[in-house]
């Protein structure tokens, strides 16, 4: 379960993947899509009704969403995941945990944009060069210890209460500023908004339930940068 776990920490480090689809004529088609997994362990997008790869969906529900870590320069040497399965419609109401991270999202709603959910059902990891494994989907979309609501309300007291904790966490990522705000936490880390851009707050393990994610983050609150870019994952 080792490799599961180091891949599904993967997926919630990043907020976007390239999505493959398959055209009416067979051939392949990639395009790019905000990702965030939810408290089933769906995995969420939200597309528009006019995309290439909605489209695609309609006829053909089979997908893939590939992740490639970011700070790598060379994409064959780098942290990647790929994950497959059927891609399916969620109502508006269940699609609350995509817009903890991308709240402006809620706008796109009143126009042709609805939200899918790829449930992975085959994985491929490659945690570095020649190190390629097949994974269990089922073992990868875990549900978390929590749901939207007690989400919503670790979220809301960290912004009214802590500020200055969130403004230190910015320093461990090493930027700096003030009013940062969070936005989700999940369990592998937290989202935080500040000057415009998304910052990922990474947990140095998987926080298990809401006592274990306040544990963390007092921790953290504590903790130098000099010490947290030691201890990341």
């Amino acid at each position: 379960m080792q490799q599961e776990a180091q891949a599904q920490a993967f997926i919630y480090q990043h907020s976007h993947a390239a999505l493959a689809t398959v055209e009416a004529n067979g051939g392949p088609f990639c395009s790019a899509v905000n990702v965030v997994p939810d408290h089933e362990g769906r995995l969420l997008m939200l597309v528009s009704e006019l995309a290439e790869h909605s489209l695609n969906l309609r006829h053909d529900a089979r997908a893939s969403l590939l992740w490639v870590e970011q700070r790598h320069s060379d994409w064959q040497a780098a942290t990647r995941l790929t994950v497959s399965g059927q891609v399916m419609p969620v109502p508006p109401e269940q699609g609350g945990r995509y817009l903890q991270v991308f709240p402006q999202a809620r706008d796109y709603l009143q126009l042709d944009f609805h939200f899918l959910a790829l449930r992975p059902r085959t994985v491929r990891w490659i945690p570095g060069f020649a190190r390629a494994t097949w994974l269990d989907g089922d073992a990868l979309a875990q549900p978390w210890g929590w749901d939207l609501a007690r989400e919503q309300a670790m979220v809301g007291h960290m912004n009214d209460d802590h500020g200055d904790a969130l403004d230190h966490y910015l320093t461990l990522l090493g930027s700096s500023g003030q009013g940062a705000r969070m936005l989700a936490v999940d369990p592998w880390g937290a989202w935080l908004w500040h000057d415009r851009r998304l910052h990922r707050l990474p947990f140095p393990a998987r926080a298990e339930d809401a006592g274990q994610v306040r544990e963390t983050l007092v921790m953290l609150a504590r903790t130098r940068p000099e010490d947290f870019f030691l201890a990341r994952p």
